[in-house]
């Protein structure tokens, strides 16, 4: 579970990214999208980068992955 490995200020912050990236985006609230994102914002935070602009960071690169992978698809 998240809340076992980050402290609360951590996860404030990933739920702050991932809403950062997902808002105002036409699938933002799809939810294959969303996972996608927050498992990258996750594996940032994994190792130690716990800033809200190293996880927005790591979010869109997220997007912008899955934005390539759709456009192939």
């Amino acid at each position: 579970m998240i809340s076992e490995h980050f402290d609360t200020r951590t996860r404030i912050n990933m739920k702050l990214a991932l809403d950062r990236i997902c808002r105002n985006r036409p699938v933002g609230e799809d939810h294959g999208f969303r996972r996608s994102v927050a498992e990258n914002i996750i594996r940032c935070a994994l190792t130690g980068r716990t800033g809200i602009g190293q996880l927005v960071d790591a979010g869109e690169r997220a997007m912008i992955r899955t934005r390539a992978a759709r456009e192939r698809g």
